[in-house]
C-alpha cells in the first residue's frame, strides 16, 4: 500500500486519509470498517470517528491502525514507514523511547498479556537486574521454564555477572493489555497496611459528577501528572533498586 508522505497534513488528516485509503480495498465502507476493526482491535465506532476526523487517536491506536497497513508486529520498523506527523506523535507520547539497540515487538506484548510470570519477570527486570535465585524462590521451577523462552525470545538478556535484564525485544502496550498488568500487579502488589501512614505507598479513589468541561481538565491533569512521574523516573540520579510502579485510570461510571 503506498501512502503519500510529502503531503504536509494534520494528524488527524493524515489518519483519515490512510484509513480511507485501507478500507478502499474493501468492498464497502461497512464492511471494511467491519474486518478492519477485528484485525486491528479497535472498536467499530473508533475507526468510523477516526475516518470522519472525529477524534484524535491515542499513540497505542495509532499503532494498532499502522500495523495492519503495513502488514508489520515489528514496532520499531513500524515507525521506520509511516507518515512524519504520526512517527512524531508516537515518539512525543509514548513513554518506550525508540534507541537503535532495543526492538519493539508484538508478540512480547502477547506474551505479557496471557502470561502473568511472563509479564512479573519482565517488569522486575526492567526496573532493575533480576538473579536466578529471586525467580526461582518467586516462581519455582515454572518461573525458571518462563526465564529459558524470555531469553530465547529476546525478552531478557543475561548480563556478565549472571543477573538479567531486559533483552532487545521488547514491548509496547496498548490500553487492554496495560489494564490488565495494572489490574493484576496491584492485586498482588499493592499493600493497604502500609497506606496507614505517609511515605509508603498511595491507595486513593474519588467519584463524582462532573461536566463535560470538568472532565476532560481531570484528563489532562492525569496526563500530565503522568508525564511527570516518566520524566523523574529518567533522570539523572532517579534510578535505584527500589521496584516501583504507577498505575493510573480516569473513566465514566458507564459500561461502554
Amino acid at each position: 500500500m503506498n501512502i503519500d508522505q510529502h503531503q504536509p497534513l494534520n494528524l488527524t488528516d493524515q489518519v483519515a486519509a490512510d484509513l480511507s485509503a485501507k478500507i478502499a480495498e474493501y468492498k464497502s465502507v461497512k464492511i471494511g470498517i467491519r474486518l478492519l476493526s477485528a484485525k486491528m482491535e479497535v472498536s467499530e465506532r473508533t475507526l468510523y470517528r477516526l475516518l470522519g476526523k472525529e477524534n484524535k487517536p491515542t499513540y497505542q491506536t495509532l499503532y494498532k491502525l499502522y500495523r495492519t497497513i503495513f502488514k508489520t508486529n515489528n514496532d520499531s520498523l513500524l515507525l521506520e514507514l509511516v507518515p512524519s506527523i504520526v512517527r512524531e506523535e508516537i515518539c512525543k507520547v509514548n513513554p518506550n523511547k525508540e534507541v537503535s539497540t532495543v526492538s519493539y515487538q508484538r508478540n512480547i506484548e502477547a506474551e505479557i498479556y496471557y502470561d502473568k510470570t511472563f509479564a512479573e519477570i519482565y517488569f522486575l527486570a526492567a526496573c532493575s537486574p533480576v538473579t536466578n535465585e529471586l525467580i526461582q524462590y518467586r516462581y519455582g521451577m515454572s518461573g525458571m521454564i518462563t526465564l529459558e523462552r524470555m531469553i530465547e525470545m529476546k525478552a531478557l538478556k543475561r548480563l556478565n555477572n549472571g543477573q538479567y535484564t531486559v533483552g532487545e525485544n521488547q514491548a509496547n502496550f496498548s490500553a487492554k493489555t496495560l489494564k490488565r498488568i495494572g489490574l493484576s500487579l496491584i492485586e498482588k502488589y499493592s499493600k493497604p497496611q502500609n497506606a496507614e501512614e505517609f511515605g509508603n505507598n498511595l491507595i486513593a479513589f474519588y467519584a463524582e459528577g462532573l461536566s463535560e468541561e470538568a472532565y476532560d481538565q481531570w484528563l489532562k491533569i492525569d496526563e500530565k501528572d503522568f508525564k511527570e512521574k516518566v520524566e523523574l523516573a529518567n533522570r539523572d540520579g532517579a534510578k535505584g533498586l527500589k521496584r516501583a510502579f504507577t498505575f493510573a485510570v480516569t473513566d465514566t461510571l458507564q459500561e461502554k
